[in-house]
């Protein structure tokens, strides 16, 4: 994630949506890679994908209206 931030400021970007949706990217194929053993419920994993639907719905909503 730390690449992500450093990347993504080398480029210039402003916008938290795209740092937000990158996030949520590299999150899941962390998990995906190293699966790690969970003893309760993803709360991170279940909040950045919360946010990232958001994201997305705002982004449609914003093409459409």
């Amino acid at each position: 994630m730390l690449a992500t931030v450093v990347v993504l400021s080398a480029l210039g970007e402003a916008r938290l949506e795209v740092y937000l949706s990158l996030f949520a990217v590299c999150y899941f194929a962390a998990s995906a890679l190293y699966q790690p053993k969970r003893r309760g419920p993803d709360l991170v994993g279940g909040a950045l994908f919360t946010v990232f639907c958001i994201i997305v719905l705002r982004k449609i909503l914003e093409i459409i209206g």
